[in-house]
C-alpha cells in the first residue's frame, strides 16, 4: 500500500490508521510504503527523496507482492503515483487505485490534453477503481472509454464515548480541518457575524491548518475576539476535547470526498451542517442527521444554523439520529471486511 505518511494530518493518512485501528494488518500481510511524509508547501528535493525512497522499496518488494493499492489524490499526488502504478502493470501485479482528492473532477477538466489522457488509462487499467461515493461512479465511467471496475467503500470514524451536552451554557459550532476558501470557512464566519448577536451564548472553533493568519485577521475586523477560537491544528487529547465540548458540527465546502470531520462528528454525535459535494449526502440526511445547503449560500446556512442554535432538543435528536446512522451504514469492521474481501479477489495464487 503507497499514499502519503501516516504522521501526516491529512485524509489518507486517518482512512488508513482507522483501518489499522481496526486490525486490517492483522488479516494481510500488510506494507506501507510513505510516498510523501511532508505537508510543509515546497520543500521539492524532500518530497523527490521520499518519493524515489518508496519507488525503490515496491521495486524490491514486488517478486512477493500480490497486490498494490495506491491512494490517490490530485497535484503531487497524481503525478507521484504514476511510477508505482505502470511499474506493477508492467510486473503484471493487480493495482487498486483508491481515489481520495476532492478536487478530482476539476483537475481532469483543467489539465491539459496529456494529463487527461493518463488520468482516463490509468482508472481503465486499474484492476479496482475504489472510490468513496455514487457520485464519483457517475463521473468516471463517464471518462473512461473502457468500462473500470469500481467499488464504493465509504470513509468511517472509530466509535466515540457519548458525551451529555445537557444543561449547557455556552453551544459552540466548530469546522475541524483544513482553514480556507475550499472549506467554506469564509462563508461560516460570515454567517456566524450575524447569528452571534442573536444568540450572544454562541462561539465558533476553527482548529486546523492552512490560511491561519488571514482567519484571525478576519475575526478581528468582524470584531469577533471574544467569541471566535483559531487555535490551530489539533490531535490526540487536544481533538477529543473539542469534539466534546462541540455542539453543531458546520463544515460548508465546495469541493470534498467523503470527508473524516463529518463521518467524526456524527461519531461524536453531533447535527452536521454541510453542503451536498462528493458523498457528504449519503452521510447527512436532510432534516434527519443534519442540514444539507448549497455551496455559498451563506444566508441559507445562517437560517440553519440559527435553528440549531435555538434548539438543544433538535440538537439532540439530530445528533442521535446521526450518530445511529453512521453506526448502521458506515460499520468500520465491515469496512476493512469489504477492502480485505476486495483485495483476495485479485490474488492470483
Amino acid at each position: 500500500m503507497m499514499g502519503l505518511g501516516l504522521s501526516t494530518t491529512t485524509g489518507i493518512a486517518t482512512v488508513v490508521k482507522n483501518w489499522l485501528g481496526a486490525g486490517y494488518d492483522q488479516q494481510v500481510d500488510f506494507c506501507y510504503l510513505s510516498t510523501n511524509d511532508s505537508q510543509v508547501p515546497g520543500q521539492k528535493f524532500r518530497k523527490l527523496f521520499e518519493a524515489l525512497r518508496s519507488y525503490l522499496a515496491l521495486m524490491g518488494r514486488t517478486p512477493k507482492t500480490d497486490v498494490v493499492h495506491l491512494h490517490l489524490a490530485m497535484q503531487g499526488s497524481f503525478w507521484r503515483k504514476q511510477f508505482p502504478f505502470w511499474w506493477s502493470k508492467l510486473c503484471r501485479k493487480p493495482v487498486i487505485v483508491h481515489l481520495h482528492g476532492s478536487n478530482t473532477k476539476d483537475y481532469y477538466a483543467d489539465g491539459g490534453a496529456c494529463r487527461r489522457w493518463l488520468m482516463r488509462k490509468m482508472f481503465e487499467h486499474a484492476d479496482v477503481s475504489m472510490l468513496l461515493s455514487r457520485q464519483w461512479e457517475d463521473w468516471l465511467k463517464s471518462i473512461c472509454k473502457r468500462e473500470p471496475r469500481i467499488e464504493i467503500v465509504l470513509n468511517t470514524a472509530p466509535k466515540r464515548k457519548p458525551v451529555s451536552r445537557e444543561g449547557r451554557e455556552l453551544c459552540t459550532i466548530t469546522l475541524m480541518g483544513r482553514v480556507g476558501q475550499r472549506k467554506g470557512t469564509w462563508d461560516l464566519l460570515q454567517a456566524f457575524q450575524g447569528l452571534v448577536k442573536r444568540h450572544p451564548h454562541l462561539r465558533l472553533c476553527l482548529p486546523g491548518d492552512g490560511e491561519l493568519e488571514k482567519a484571525r485577521g478576519m475575526v478581528k475586523e468582524m470584531k469577533l475576539e471574544g467569541v471566535v477560537e483559531i487555535p490551530g491544528w489539533v490531535s490526540g487529547a487536544a481533538q477529543d476535547a473539542i469534539w466534546e465540548k462541540t455542539d453543531i458540527y458546520c463544515l460548508p465546502s465546495y469541493n470534498e470526498g467523503l470527508p473524516g470531520s463529518v463521518l467524526e462528528s456524527m461519531s461524536a454525535g453531533l447535527p452536521v451542517v454541510s453542503t451536498p459535494v462528493g458523498g457528504i449526502a449519503e452521510a447527512v440526511l436532510e432534516g434527519k442527521t443534519g442540514f444539507l445547503v448549497e455551496p455559498g449560500d451563506v444566508s441559507k446556512l445562517a437560517s440553519v444554523l440559527d435553528q440549531l442554535a435555538s434548539s438543544a432538543g433538535l440538537r439532540t435528536q439530530m445528533g442521535n439520529a446521526g450518530k445511529a446512522h453512521l453506526e448502521d451504514h458506515f460499520d468500520l469492521d465491515q469496512i476493512v471486511q469489504q477492502v480485505v474481501t476486495i483485495q483476495e479477489s485479485l490474488c492470483r495464487y
